[in-house]
Protein backbone atom coordinates (compact mmCIF):
# COMPACT_ATOMS: atom_id res chain seq x y z
CA UNK A 1 0.00 0.00 0.00
CA UNK A 2 1.32 3.31 -1.26
CA UNK A 3 -0.54 6.64 0.71
CA UNK A 4 0.61 9.82 -1.53
CA UNK A 5 -1.79 12.45 0.07
CA UNK A 6 -2.20 13.72 3.67
CA UNK A 7 -2.66 17.44 5.35
CA UNK A 8 0.21 16.93 7.62
CA UNK A 9 3.71 17.61 6.87
CA UNK A 10 5.76 16.83 10.24
CA UNK A 11 5.48 14.00 12.20
CA UNK A 12 7.48 13.45 15.34
CA UNK A 13 7.50 9.52 16.70
CA UNK A 14 8.82 10.04 20.53
CA UNK A 15 9.87 7.78 23.56
CA UNK A 16 9.03 10.06 26.71
CA UNK A 17 11.92 9.91 29.25
CA UNK A 18 11.53 7.66 32.31
CA UNK A 19 8.87 9.72 34.73
CA UNK A 20 10.78 11.99 37.48
CA UNK A 21 12.42 10.08 39.80
CA UNK A 22 13.10 6.78 37.89
CA UNK A 23 17.17 6.42 37.66
CA UNK A 24 18.58 4.29 34.77
CA UNK A 25 20.42 1.03 34.74
CA UNK A 26 23.08 -0.71 32.43
CA UNK A 27 20.35 -0.84 29.60
CA UNK A 28 19.85 2.97 29.56
CA UNK A 29 20.48 4.47 26.03
CA UNK A 30 21.66 1.61 24.49
CA UNK A 31 19.00 0.04 22.46
CA UNK A 32 17.11 1.85 19.78
CA UNK A 33 13.35 1.93 20.16
CA UNK A 34 12.18 -0.58 17.33
CA UNK A 35 8.80 0.20 17.43
CA UNK A 36 9.17 3.76 16.34
CA UNK A 37 11.55 2.95 13.69
CA UNK A 38 9.13 0.52 12.08
CA UNK A 39 6.32 2.85 12.20
CA UNK A 40 8.60 5.99 10.89
CA UNK A 41 10.65 3.73 8.13
CA UNK A 42 6.65 2.62 6.88
CA UNK A 43 5.43 6.22 7.00
CA UNK A 44 8.45 7.24 4.90
CA UNK A 45 7.93 4.28 2.60
CA UNK A 46 3.74 5.69 1.83
CA UNK A 47 4.49 9.36 2.11
CA UNK A 48 7.54 10.40 0.68
CA UNK A 49 6.62 14.11 1.10
CA UNK A 50 6.70 13.74 4.75
CA UNK A 51 9.22 14.73 7.30
CA UNK A 52 10.21 12.10 9.95
CA UNK A 53 11.81 12.28 13.21
CA UNK A 54 12.53 10.13 16.14
CA UNK A 55 13.76 11.96 19.60
CA UNK A 56 14.64 9.11 21.98
CA UNK A 57 13.97 10.38 25.78
CA UNK A 58 17.08 7.79 26.71
CA UNK A 59 19.24 10.21 24.67
CA UNK A 60 17.55 13.65 24.97
CA UNK A 61 16.26 15.37 28.30
CA UNK A 62 12.61 16.80 28.69
CA UNK A 63 13.98 20.10 28.34
CA UNK A 64 15.43 19.08 25.14
CA UNK A 65 12.27 17.20 23.54
CA UNK A 66 10.21 20.44 24.29
CA UNK A 67 12.62 22.52 22.64
CA UNK A 68 12.41 20.95 19.15
CA UNK A 69 8.51 20.76 19.10
CA UNK A 70 8.16 23.88 20.39
CA UNK A 71 10.34 25.10 17.67
CA UNK A 72 8.67 22.79 14.90
CA UNK A 73 5.13 21.29 15.60
CA UNK A 74 2.11 23.23 14.63
CA UNK A 75 -1.36 22.42 13.28
CA UNK A 76 0.52 20.64 10.38
CA UNK A 77 2.45 18.06 12.57
CA UNK A 78 1.86 14.74 13.83
CA UNK A 79 3.29 13.79 17.26
CA UNK A 80 3.04 9.89 18.72
CA UNK A 81 4.39 8.59 21.60
CA UNK A 82 5.18 4.75 22.87
CA UNK A 83 4.16 4.58 26.84
CA UNK A 84 5.07 2.22 29.07
CA UNK A 85 4.25 2.31 33.39
CA UNK A 86 7.46 4.34 33.95
CA UNK A 87 7.12 6.88 31.62
CA UNK A 88 3.25 7.50 31.02
CA UNK A 89 3.11 10.79 33.20
CA UNK A 90 6.20 12.09 30.63
CA UNK A 91 3.68 11.23 27.72
CA UNK A 92 1.19 13.39 28.88
CA UNK A 93 3.29 16.37 29.60
CA UNK A 94 4.38 16.17 25.73
CA UNK A 95 0.76 15.89 24.80
CA UNK A 96 -0.43 18.80 25.98
CA UNK A 97 2.54 20.71 25.39
CA UNK A 98 1.93 20.01 21.37
CA UNK A 99 -1.68 19.99 21.65
CA UNK A 100 -1.03 23.72 22.41
CA UNK A 101 0.84 23.96 19.18
CA UNK A 102 -2.12 22.67 17.75
CA UNK A 103 -0.89 19.19 16.35
CA UNK A 104 -2.56 15.79 16.25
CA UNK A 105 -1.27 13.72 19.50
CA UNK A 106 -0.92 9.95 19.10
CA UNK A 107 0.01 7.37 21.97
CA UNK A 108 0.71 3.86 21.81
CA UNK A 109 3.04 1.39 22.99
CA UNK A 110 2.17 -1.26 26.26
CA UNK A 111 0.89 0.92 28.37
CA UNK A 112 -1.52 2.54 26.07
CA UNK A 113 -2.99 -1.08 24.56
CA UNK A 114 -3.44 -2.30 28.43
CA UNK A 115 -5.78 0.51 29.38
CA UNK A 116 -7.09 2.84 26.32
CA UNK A 117 -10.76 3.27 27.27
CA UNK A 118 -9.37 4.62 30.76
CA UNK A 119 -6.66 6.80 28.09
CA UNK A 120 -9.53 8.02 26.11
CA UNK A 121 -11.66 8.87 28.91
CA UNK A 122 -9.70 10.99 31.06
CA UNK A 123 -7.04 12.30 28.46
CA UNK A 124 -9.09 12.69 25.28
CA UNK A 125 -8.66 16.30 26.00
CA UNK A 126 -4.57 16.36 24.96
CA UNK A 127 -4.52 12.56 23.01
CA UNK A 128 -6.70 12.50 19.81
CA UNK A 129 -5.64 8.52 18.92
CA UNK A 130 -5.34 5.92 20.84
CA UNK A 131 -3.21 3.11 18.89
CA UNK A 132 -3.49 -0.29 20.64
CA UNK A 133 -1.25 -3.38 19.50
CA UNK A 134 0.89 -2.65 16.59
CA UNK A 135 1.64 1.43 15.85
CA UNK A 136 2.55 0.91 11.53
CA UNK A 137 -0.94 0.62 9.67
CA UNK A 138 -2.97 3.28 12.48
CA UNK A 139 -0.48 5.04 11.87
CA UNK A 140 -1.37 5.49 7.72
CA UNK A 141 -4.47 5.72 8.68
CA UNK A 142 -4.51 8.40 10.68
CA UNK A 143 -2.31 10.61 8.44
CA UNK A 144 -4.70 9.77 5.53
CA UNK A 145 -7.65 10.56 7.43
CA UNK A 146 -9.51 7.57 7.75
CA UNK A 147 -9.41 6.97 11.43
CA UNK A 148 -9.96 8.79 14.36
CA UNK A 149 -9.86 8.14 18.53
CA UNK A 150 -9.12 4.69 19.32
CA UNK A 151 -7.63 2.14 16.74
CA UNK A 152 -7.08 -1.33 17.55
CA UNK A 153 -4.43 -3.28 15.25
CA UNK A 154 -3.94 -6.67 17.26
CA UNK A 155 -1.73 -8.46 14.19
CA UNK A 156 1.64 -7.56 13.23
CA UNK A 157 2.27 -6.69 9.45
CA UNK A 158 5.46 -8.30 9.52
CA UNK A 159 5.94 -9.51 5.81
CA UNK A 160 4.83 -6.29 4.53
CA UNK A 161 7.05 -3.94 6.41
CA UNK A 162 10.45 -1.98 4.90
CA UNK A 163 13.08 -3.33 5.99
CA UNK A 164 14.57 -1.31 9.54
CA UNK A 165 16.69 1.60 8.34
CA UNK A 166 17.91 2.22 11.76
CA UNK A 167 20.20 4.79 10.24
CA UNK A 168 17.61 7.16 8.80
CA UNK A 169 16.07 8.19 11.63
CA UNK A 170 18.89 7.64 14.60
CA UNK A 171 22.40 8.38 15.27
CA UNK A 172 23.42 4.28 15.72
CA UNK A 173 26.97 4.86 16.42
CA UNK A 174 25.36 7.00 20.41
CA UNK A 175 23.68 3.62 21.03
CA UNK A 176 26.39 1.69 20.22
CA UNK A 177 28.93 4.16 22.35
CA UNK A 178 26.54 3.81 25.11
CA UNK A 179 26.14 -0.01 25.03
CA UNK A 180 30.31 -0.25 25.24
CA UNK A 181 30.06 2.28 27.98
CA UNK A 182 27.06 0.66 30.19
CA UNK A 183 29.31 -2.84 29.68
CA UNK A 184 33.06 -1.86 29.84
CA UNK A 185 34.22 -6.01 29.31
CA UNK A 186 31.82 -7.25 26.82
CA UNK A 187 34.04 -5.46 24.47
CA UNK A 188 30.86 -5.82 21.02
CA UNK A 189 28.96 -2.93 19.44
CA UNK A 190 25.68 -4.53 20.08
CA UNK A 191 22.18 -3.22 19.67
CA UNK A 192 18.75 -5.18 19.46
CA UNK A 193 16.42 -6.86 17.38
CA UNK A 194 13.11 -8.58 17.20
CA UNK A 195 12.81 -12.00 15.93
CA UNK A 196 9.19 -12.39 17.16
CA UNK A 197 6.55 -11.02 19.56
CA UNK A 198 4.09 -12.51 22.28
CA UNK A 199 4.59 -15.46 24.19
CA UNK A 200 2.39 -18.39 24.85
CA UNK A 201 3.07 -18.10 28.42
CA UNK A 202 0.72 -15.94 30.81
CA UNK A 203 2.83 -14.96 33.47
CA UNK A 204 1.23 -12.93 36.88
CA UNK A 205 3.86 -9.67 36.22
CA UNK A 206 3.67 -9.26 32.59
CA UNK A 207 1.69 -6.86 30.42
CA UNK A 208 2.87 -7.27 27.23
CA UNK A 209 0.72 -10.49 26.26
CA UNK A 210 -2.99 -11.22 26.66
CA UNK A 211 -4.94 -14.40 26.37
CA UNK A 212 -6.50 -12.95 22.84
CA UNK A 213 -3.19 -11.98 21.14
CA UNK A 214 -1.10 -14.80 19.32
CA UNK A 215 2.59 -15.41 18.77
CA UNK A 216 3.63 -14.00 15.58
CA UNK A 217 7.17 -14.84 14.23
CA UNK A 218 8.80 -13.05 11.18
CA UNK A 219 10.11 -14.49 8.10
CA UNK A 220 13.73 -15.50 8.84
CA UNK A 221 15.23 -14.44 5.76
CA UNK A 222 13.91 -11.09 6.98
CA UNK A 223 15.46 -11.57 10.01
CA UNK A 224 18.68 -12.07 8.24
CA UNK A 225 18.70 -9.61 5.88
CA UNK A 226 18.49 -6.92 9.02
CA UNK A 227 21.31 -8.84 10.10
CA UNK A 228 23.31 -7.92 7.20
CA UNK A 229 22.39 -4.44 6.93
CA UNK A 230 23.84 -4.13 10.81
CA UNK A 231 26.74 -5.99 10.18
CA UNK A 232 28.03 -4.41 7.30
CA UNK A 233 26.54 -0.47 8.00
CA UNK A 234 27.35 -0.39 11.17
CA UNK A 235 29.42 -2.95 12.65
CA UNK A 236 27.33 -5.13 14.76
CA UNK A 237 28.38 -7.60 16.14
CA UNK A 238 26.20 -8.74 19.25
CA UNK A 239 22.68 -8.60 18.76
CA UNK A 240 19.79 -8.79 21.52
CA UNK A 241 16.54 -10.11 20.63
CA UNK A 242 14.20 -8.07 22.83
CA UNK A 243 11.31 -11.16 21.89
CA UNK A 244 9.75 -12.68 24.70
CA UNK A 245 11.22 -16.13 25.03
CA UNK A 246 13.25 -18.03 21.60
CA UNK A 247 12.31 -21.18 22.48
CA UNK A 248 9.04 -21.24 23.06
CA UNK A 249 8.76 -22.41 19.38
CA UNK A 250 11.31 -25.21 18.58
CA UNK A 251 9.96 -25.33 14.29
CA UNK A 252 11.09 -21.39 14.54
CA UNK A 253 14.38 -21.98 15.77
CA UNK A 254 15.36 -24.89 13.66
CA UNK A 255 13.99 -22.62 10.92
CA UNK A 256 16.14 -19.38 12.27
CA UNK A 257 19.03 -21.72 12.28
CA UNK A 258 18.25 -23.81 8.76
CA UNK A 259 18.82 -20.06 7.19
CA UNK A 260 21.39 -18.92 9.17
CA UNK A 261 23.82 -17.63 6.05
CA UNK A 262 27.42 -18.81 6.35
CA UNK A 263 28.71 -15.58 6.05
CA UNK A 264 26.99 -13.60 9.08
CA UNK A 265 27.91 -14.94 13.06
CA UNK A 266 27.38 -12.19 15.25
CA UNK A 267 26.32 -13.05 18.69
CA UNK A 268 23.14 -13.33 20.00
CA UNK A 269 21.97 -12.35 23.34
CA UNK A 270 18.25 -13.81 23.50
CA UNK A 271 15.30 -14.67 26.01
CA UNK A 272 14.15 -17.99 27.54
CA UNK A 273 11.94 -19.32 29.83
CA UNK A 274 13.73 -22.12 32.28
CA UNK A 275 12.13 -25.14 30.94
CA UNK A 276 12.85 -23.78 27.30
CA UNK A 277 16.31 -25.03 28.08
CA UNK A 278 17.32 -28.63 26.99
CA UNK A 279 20.54 -29.91 25.16
CA UNK A 280 18.34 -29.75 21.49
CA UNK A 281 17.72 -25.85 22.18
CA UNK A 282 21.03 -25.53 23.38
CA UNK A 283 22.13 -27.34 20.42
CA UNK A 284 20.24 -24.87 18.19
CA UNK A 285 21.29 -21.60 20.43
CA UNK A 286 24.97 -22.60 19.51
CA UNK A 287 24.13 -22.99 15.95
CA UNK A 288 22.64 -19.34 16.22
CA UNK A 289 26.12 -17.90 18.25
CA UNK A 290 24.16 -17.41 21.21
CA UNK A 291 26.22 -16.29 23.86
CA UNK A 292 24.01 -15.22 26.05
CA UNK A 293 20.56 -16.13 27.69
CA UNK A 294 18.23 -13.68 29.78
CA UNK A 295 16.74 -16.76 32.24
CA UNK A 296 13.47 -16.00 34.23
CA UNK A 297 14.23 -17.18 37.32
CA UNK A 298 11.76 -15.05 39.43
CA UNK A 299 11.91 -16.92 42.56
CA UNK A 300 13.94 -19.27 44.88
CA UNK A 301 10.72 -20.50 47.05
CA UNK A 302 9.11 -23.68 45.73
CA UNK A 303 5.52 -22.40 46.31
CA UNK A 304 5.77 -19.18 45.64
CA UNK A 305 7.10 -20.03 41.63
CA UNK A 306 3.98 -21.93 41.54
CA UNK A 307 1.81 -18.59 41.63
CA UNK A 308 3.39 -16.97 38.38
CA UNK A 309 1.35 -18.91 35.98
CA UNK A 310 5.19 -19.48 33.89
CA UNK A 311 4.31 -23.47 32.82
CA UNK A 312 3.56 -26.42 35.20
CA UNK A 313 7.25 -27.89 35.53
CA UNK A 314 8.30 -23.89 36.78
CA UNK A 315 10.47 -24.25 39.63
CA UNK A 316 13.72 -23.02 41.10
CA UNK A 317 14.85 -26.71 40.74
CA UNK A 318 13.84 -25.86 37.13
CA UNK A 319 15.65 -22.71 36.98
CA UNK A 320 18.57 -23.69 38.14
CA UNK A 321 19.24 -26.57 36.10
CA UNK A 322 19.03 -24.47 33.14
CA UNK A 323 20.78 -22.05 33.95
CA UNK A 324 24.02 -24.33 35.11
CA UNK A 325 22.80 -26.45 31.57
CA UNK A 326 23.90 -22.82 30.31
CA UNK A 327 26.92 -21.87 31.38
CA UNK A 328 28.42 -25.64 31.33
CA UNK A 329 27.62 -25.30 27.45
CA UNK A 330 29.90 -21.98 27.74
CA UNK A 331 26.72 -19.75 27.33
CA UNK A 332 26.66 -16.60 29.92
CA UNK A 333 22.96 -15.97 31.85
CA UNK A 334 21.41 -13.32 33.09
CA UNK A 335 18.66 -14.03 35.86
CA UNK A 336 15.66 -12.64 36.52
CA UNK A 337 14.09 -12.28 39.97
CA UNK A 338 10.91 -10.44 41.00
CA UNK A 339 10.33 -10.49 44.66
CA UNK A 340 6.59 -9.83 46.32
CA UNK A 341 5.00 -12.80 44.46
CA UNK A 342 1.82 -13.62 46.53
CA UNK A 343 2.78 -14.81 49.85
CA UNK A 344 6.06 -13.40 49.66
CA UNK A 345 7.20 -13.50 53.42
CA UNK A 346 11.03 -12.92 54.84
CA UNK A 347 11.89 -16.61 54.96
CA UNK A 348 10.79 -16.38 51.05
CA UNK A 349 12.99 -14.08 50.09
CA UNK A 350 15.75 -15.28 51.75
CA UNK A 351 15.43 -18.65 49.99
CA UNK A 352 15.20 -16.52 46.50
CA UNK A 353 18.66 -14.22 47.51
CA UNK A 354 20.24 -17.82 48.21
CA UNK A 355 19.29 -19.23 45.16
CA UNK A 356 20.56 -16.41 43.39
CA UNK A 357 23.92 -16.36 45.03
CA UNK A 358 23.64 -20.08 44.12
CA UNK A 359 23.51 -19.21 40.49
CA UNK A 360 26.04 -16.95 40.88
CA UNK A 361 28.64 -19.43 42.13
CA UNK A 362 27.27 -21.91 39.69
CA UNK A 363 27.48 -19.46 36.27
CA UNK A 364 29.71 -16.19 38.06
CA UNK A 365 26.90 -13.97 35.71
CA UNK A 366 28.15 -10.18 34.98
CA UNK A 367 24.31 -9.25 34.66
CA UNK A 368 21.23 -9.44 36.65
CA UNK A 369 17.59 -8.21 37.04
CA UNK A 370 16.21 -7.51 39.86
CA UNK A 371 12.27 -5.99 40.66
CA UNK A 372 9.99 -5.73 43.83
CA UNK A 373 6.73 -7.06 41.84
CA UNK A 374 4.56 -4.11 39.85
CA UNK A 375 1.23 -5.48 38.89
CA UNK A 376 1.59 -3.24 35.22
CA UNK A 377 -2.15 -2.66 33.73
CA UNK A 378 -2.57 -5.10 31.56
CA UNK A 379 -1.61 -7.78 33.80
CA UNK A 380 -2.89 -10.95 35.22
CA UNK A 381 -1.81 -9.03 38.50
CA UNK A 382 -3.42 -5.83 37.67
CA UNK A 383 -6.82 -7.02 37.85
CA UNK A 384 -6.52 -9.03 40.93
CA UNK A 385 -5.21 -5.60 42.38
CA UNK A 386 -8.26 -3.70 40.86
CA UNK A 387 -10.49 -6.59 42.06
CA UNK A 388 -9.32 -5.85 45.44
CA UNK A 389 -9.68 -2.55 45.43
CA UNK A 390 -13.01 -2.43 43.99
CA UNK A 391 -15.08 0.51 44.84
CA UNK A 392 -12.18 2.69 45.40
CA UNK A 393 -12.04 5.80 43.14
CA UNK A 394 -7.80 6.36 42.94
CA UNK A 395 -8.76 3.27 40.13
CA UNK A 396 -10.56 5.00 37.87
CA UNK A 397 -8.24 6.67 35.92
CA UNK A 398 -4.83 6.54 33.60
CA UNK A 399 -2.61 7.49 35.28
CA UNK A 400 -0.73 4.60 37.52
CA UNK A 401 2.86 5.15 38.90
CA UNK A 402 4.94 1.61 38.95
CA UNK A 403 5.90 2.36 42.94
CA UNK A 404 2.10 3.12 44.02
CA UNK A 405 1.36 -0.02 42.32
CA UNK A 406 4.19 -1.91 43.92
CA UNK A 407 3.21 -0.59 47.51
CA UNK A 408 -0.59 -1.36 47.23
CA UNK A 409 0.15 -5.00 45.71
CA UNK A 410 2.72 -5.74 48.84
CA UNK A 411 -0.08 -4.55 50.93
CA UNK A 412 -2.54 -6.87 50.10
CA UNK A 413 -0.90 -10.07 48.91
CA UNK A 414 2.36 -10.39 50.52
CA UNK A 415 2.97 -10.91 54.15
CA UNK A 416 6.13 -8.54 54.06
CA UNK A 417 6.64 -5.18 54.30
CA UNK A 418 7.72 -3.16 51.32
CA UNK A 419 10.61 -1.49 52.95
CA UNK A 420 11.80 -5.10 53.71
CA UNK A 421 11.58 -6.64 49.93
CA UNK A 422 13.01 -2.71 48.34
CA UNK A 423 16.20 -4.16 50.76
CA UNK A 424 15.84 -7.89 49.56
CA UNK A 425 16.22 -6.25 45.85
CA UNK A 426 19.04 -4.00 46.02
CA UNK A 427 21.07 -6.98 48.27
CA UNK A 428 20.04 -9.33 44.95
CA UNK A 429 21.06 -6.46 42.65
CA UNK A 430 24.53 -6.20 44.67
CA UNK A 431 25.45 -9.77 43.53
CA UNK A 432 25.88 -8.60 39.58
CA UNK A 433 28.42 -6.03 38.02
CA UNK A 434 26.22 -4.82 35.54
CA UNK A 435 22.34 -3.77 37.02
CA UNK A 436 18.78 -3.68 35.25
CA UNK A 437 15.78 -2.64 38.01
CA UNK A 438 11.95 -0.55 37.53
CA UNK A 439 12.62 1.61 40.88
CA UNK A 440 11.89 5.01 41.84
CA UNK A 441 15.30 6.45 43.28
CA UNK A 442 14.67 7.43 47.47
Amino acid sequence: MVVTETKFRNVYLIQPPRDEGYGSNSRSGCYIPLGLVSIGNNVSANFSDLNVNLLDGELLSMDEINDVLNKNCGPDSVVGKDTKTPNYKSALKIARLVKNLGSRVVIGGVYASAIPELIMRHSSDVIDHVAVGYGEVPFLDILSGRRDGLIVNGTPSFNNLPLLDRGSLVNVEDYILNFQKQHPTWSYRGTNIFTHVGCKYRCLFCERTKPERGVYFRDPNKIWNEVRLLTERHGIDYLVDFSDTITQNPEFLVNLADTKPNDLNPIFHVFSTADGIDNDSINLLKRLNVQHVFVGVESGDEELARSIYKGRNFSPSTSLEAVVKLSTSGIRVTPSFVLGLPGETKESLDRTYEHARRIKEETGFEEIFCSAMIPFPGSIAFKKLRNEMKGDDSFDTDIFDSEELKKLWIERFCEIDYPTIIEYVDKILGLGTYTITIKREA
